[in-house]
């Protein structure tokens, strides 16, 4: 009995009591990544924290995070959101011990929208009566400071004065533009770094009037790749659905960012299936909607692909144009009512969308794998430009190249 009792005495001694034997105790923080770089306000990113103790082990415990600038970047759970640029440090603190990583926030022109002075009337030789105002956006749509705008006329279509203007805190740059000797529609182009770029049109005497059709091809050029979107991406398993969408008036609408999405839309963000959506289409058929779009869907990116030609008329001008990124629960990438005429009621040669994935707010999975998940209730469509899995670089273009021309405009 006794010596029972003395075998099992060891078992109940506090491990801290015998010789030889280190209570795990935590002792470093790893941050990962170790860096990173943010290029638009209100992008994040998130970052991760592993504790472990002196054998290098991982260790229980919750980080606190915080930022050394609020006004550059805050934090909340690891998750990083751009204030301003700027340079910082994020750290995650446990106890006596805390890890640390660089972030920094440095704008990068996205976008160069006309902010006023565009779609004005002149005469040859003369300078308009506004001056021209374009305004630079990053991938969030907030305005660049400081940036270089160069400000060039085509062929025969005047000049500008100053040349280069550089952005102010509003992301505003403006020039006087002098009109070239031609009739007809003339353009300035309003470009920064990298390509990116607007055009401004003037009109110069006569207009030619538009012909009651046009006719366009449409080609979906895919660049989503680990190399562009290089977190989680799913490799070997990247595709997009069949394109779907219509040719319509202005009197509807099949989808917006910030409104709820339709059964249709959410079938094809979902799923990829179009016969919702199709559906929807037809039902504002013939006033509303003048023909229903399809093309094919591409297994690998980067590719493209091309629809069969479709046609427009002065009462249907407007293309949608959707298709599912898969696998993921609800994202696609799409446009919503775009014009292909300009704002002198002409068709235009070449219309190019710069494409980013939108969140159709119906699933609330996280990742390109996440169970499906339905949200309740649905959340309005959303931007997810710059927020993870997803970079600030696009997801492809639709471009729409006028096959008819040579005709009326």
């Amino acid at each position: 009995m006794w010596a029972l009792v003395l075998a099992a005495l060891p078992a109940c001694v506090d491990e801290e009591a015998l010789p030889g034997i280190e209570p795990s105790r935590a002792t470093a923080i790893a941050v990962t990544p170790s860096s990173t770089t943010l290029s638009s306000l209100g992008e994040t990113a998130a970052f991760r924290a592993q504790i472990t103790d002196q054998n290098g082990v991982s260790f229980p415990g919750t980080v606190t995070w915080s930022s050394s600038d609020l006004a550059v970047f805050t934090v909340a759970s690891g998750v990083v959101t751009a204030v301003a640029n700027g340079s910082g440090t994020l750290t995650a603190s446990y106890e006596s011990i805390s890890g640390t990583a660089s972030v920094t926030v440095q704008q990068v022109p996205a976008a160069v929208a006309v902010a006023s002075g565009g779609g004005q009337e002149g005469v040859p030789g003369h300078a308009l009566a506004e001056s021209v105002v374009v305004r630079v956006e990053d991938a969030g749509g907030s305005p660049v400071e400081g940036v270089t705008v160069a400000f060039s006329a085509a062929e025969g279509h005047g000049e500008a004065d100053p040349g280069m203007a550089v952005t102010d805190f509003d992301g505003l740059a403006a020039t006087s533009w002098t009109l070239g000797s031609e009739s007809g529609v003339q353009t300035l182009t309003a470009s920064v770094a990298d390509g990116v770029s607007a055009g401004i049109n003037a009109a110069v005497g006569e207009i030619e009037p538009a012909s009651d059709t046009a006719r366009y091809r449409v080609t979906f050029n895919a660049t989503w790749s680990a190399q562009t979107h290089p977190t989680d991406f799913p490799s070997g398993s990247e595709h997009f659905s069949p394109l779907v969408g219509a040719v319509h008036s202005d009197s509807v609408s099949f989808w917006a960012s910030g409104e709820t999405a339709s059964r249709g839309i959410e079938q094809m963000a979902e799923t990829g299936g179009t016969g919702l959506l199709m559906n929807e289409i037809r039902a504002a058929m013939p006033d509303d909607a003048l023909s229903i779009v399809r093309g094919g869907g591409l297994s690998t990116s980067p590719a493209s692909t091309t629809t069969s030609e479709i046609v427009v008329t002065l009462d249907h001008p407007l293309i949608t144009l959707v298709t599912m990124i898969a696998p993921s629960p609800d994202w696609f990438v799409g446009t919503a009512g775009q014009s292909l005429q300009n704002e002198f009621g002409q068709w235009m040669d070449e219309v190019t969308v710069v494409l980013y994935p939108y969140d159709s707010g119906t699933d609330d999975g996280s990742s390109y794998r996440s169970p499906n998940a339905d949200s309740s209730p649905k959340q309005p469509i959303r931007s997810l430009r710059g927020v993870s899995p997803f970079s600030d670089e696009p997801i492809g273009t639709y471009t729409f190249t006028r096959t008819d021309v040579g005709g009326s405009r």
